[in-house]
């Protein structure tokens, strides 16, 4: 894009050829951000378009004939009130007869946000220097950007200035669409990833979500897959009821045991089933095993029924993981059948969540605050529901071990020993890694140590990757949207470039862990406390697209 500079009035402007200004300080630019410059002009203090070793269109800023404290300022009034992020460039030299080094620094004169300094940095005399940085910031009224006049020998010290560029982008400026589009006035999430992805999607909760029309109208539009947040959960099955009766089960040992008769139920289930038909949306099936969301009485003798909290043995757990099991999938599948011409809803099943322990040695692998591991000590009950979801589930189902941070060093090694123990079972059937890709916005996407390296690692092994609830925690750091715009996108990329072909292993699916930043359940987490998260890609009562949303379509497209 060909570059000018305009001279009007005795204030020097920046230019981009080819748009259209709104007013004598702004320039749209072909992307929808803004440019702007501005320099306050005093008589004799500013001189412009001047030739300075070889360079032209250069300015000049003689401290000595400046009347002002701070001798250039940048209006940024018009942007008052407004979230905006400010990319700030510019090439600097300080002609000092003295030959000082001296300090440079631009500040933003807003004290709500503490004043910040866009560039602070020492400049060697005579040297051209590269100033960059940029800053998201809820702007306040008439703002200005002003190079700090403190600490310069004024009479000795003159600033050459050239390749200044401001970038200001934000919600309604330009063309530009920070927080724009609701969600069905936006390009569909799974029309933008048809045919580079298996599915896409996002996970959703029945009662504050599934069950309303406008969520079930948006879903259908973006998504492909749907992941219940907790309602396929072992207590949400069992409805958080302890069994009033119970009959018998023969297990695949031939004997018989005792299993609830009354419970599970199954009317949430085949609720979300029917919506997802109505809608011609499939489901990830999250969870069988876990050591949360499942009740203690399922691993009490006698189901608790007669107060003993001592654990059952782990030839009677077998049995009651393969009864759950079976009376799960049976159920679905006989769902299917009658409802929808026995094509399958549940295309994926996590059959076992979140057993590598975070803190797992080479002899030591497995999460040992569970009942799980108090009953079998090992990860043969791993294995065993493995092997159960193979004996019952269709073959076209994924069966698929589901955790987080498994980019981790040790979490990824013990993950890759359960994967191991699962493989080498001849009965079992593994399909893919579930990475549940709860990240943080510094958490880098690819190089030593990164997510890329555990999906390398997975397909190694011969699995293909689920994407299975990812959101990105801003943390501790003031949330940017843009920001986070960047880092959605990256990670994008990285899916893409990892995806699944049809000659190789890779990223099959990529699900989003909720709809919109005011149902997060990371803000329930104490780690955030007093920080608020935004970790998705739509927010208000309209479902509005968030710049992360924008980053992701951006990741296919570009």
């Amino acid at each position: 894009m060909k570059k000018t500079l305009l001279l009007l009035a005795g204030t020097l402007y920046f230019f981009v050829s080819n748009c259209a200004a709104k007013s004598p300080a702004t320039c749209i630019n072909r992307d929808g951000s803004v440019s702007i410059l501005k320099i306050d002009n005093e008589a004799k203090a500013v001189t412009f378009d001047k030739k300075v070793q070889g360079f032209t269109g250069v300015t000049e800023v003689k401290f000595s004939k400046s009347q002002k404290r701070n001798p250039i300022t940048i209006d940024l009034s018009e942007y008052g009130n407004k979230d905006i992020l400010i990319d700030f460039n510019m090439d600097i030299m300080i002609a000092d007869k003295g030959g000082n080094t001296n300090n440079v620094v631009f500040v933003l004169n807003d004290v709500d946000a503490k004043l910040p300094h866009l560039a602070d940095c020492k400049v060697e005399p005579n040297v051209w220097t590269s100033l960059h940085s940029q800053l998201f910031v809820k702007l306040g009224e008439k703002r200005q950007i002003f190079l700090s006049g403190a600490g310069y020998d004024k009479e000795n010290v003159t600033f050459y200035i050239k390749n200044m560029n401001i970038q200001i982008s934000g919600d309604g400026i330009g063309t530009m669409k920070a927080i724009s589009e609701n969600w069905l006035e936006a390009p569909a999430f799974k029309d933008a990833y048809k045919g580079v992805f298996d599915y896409v999607g996002f996970a959703v909760t029945f009662n504050d979500e599934l069950i309303e029309e406008n969520v079930q109208e948006g879903l259908k539009y973006h998504a492909d897959t749907i992941t219940m947040g907790n309602e396929f959960k072992p207590d949400f099955v069992f409805g958080w009821s302890r069994p009033n009766s119970l009959k018998d089960f023969t297990a695949e040992n031939g004997k018989t045991y005792k299993v609830p008769a009354d419970i599970p139920r199954f009317a949430t289930v085949d609720r979300c089933l029917s919506i997802c038909k109505d809608n011609g949306l499939t489901m990830r099936g999250h969870v069988f095993v876990w050591h949360s969301q499942t009740p203690k009485w399922f691993f009490e003798k006698n189901f608790g029924m007669s107060g003993s909290m001592d654990l059952v043995s782990v030839e009677e757990m077998n049995a009651r993981m393969e009864w759950y099991i079976k009376t799960f999938i049976n159920h679905v599948e006989e769902w299917e059948k009658e409802n929808n011409d026995g094509k399958n809803i549940v295309i994926a099943w996590d059959v076992v969540n979140e057993a590598a322990s975070d803190n797992a040695t080479e002899n030591q692998f497995l999460r040992t605050d569970s009942p799980w591991y108090s009953i079998y000590q090992n990860a043969d009950f791993i294995v065993n529901a493995f092997r159960y979801a193979n004996k019952y589930a269709p073959s076209d189902v994924k069966l698929v071990y589901n955790d987080y941070n498994c980019y981790q060093g040790n979490k990824l090694k013990a993950i890759c020993k359960i994967i191991d123990a699962i493989q080498a079972n001849p009965d079992t059937r593994i399909d893919a890694v579930g990475m549940q890709s709860h990240i943080n916005i510094n958490t880098p996407a690819t190089g030593a140590g990164s997510f890329e390296n555990a999906v390398h690692t997975f397909v190694s092994k011969g699995l293909n990757v689920q994407v299975t609830e990812l959101d990105i925690a801003n943390g501790n750091e003031i949330y940017n949207p843009y920001k986070l715009k960047g880092v959605y996108k990256d990670y994008f990329k990285m899916f893409i470039n990892n995806r699944k072909t049809e000659s190789s292993k890779g990223i099959e699916g990529v699900s989003i862990w909720g709809l919109k930043d005011e149902g997060t359940w990371l803000n329930n987490l104490s780690m955030y406390k007093g920080s608020t998260q935004y970790p998705l890609l739509f927010t208000g009562e309209d479902y509005k697209c968030k710049p992360a949303y924008y980053g992701v379509l951006e990741a296919v497209t570009e």
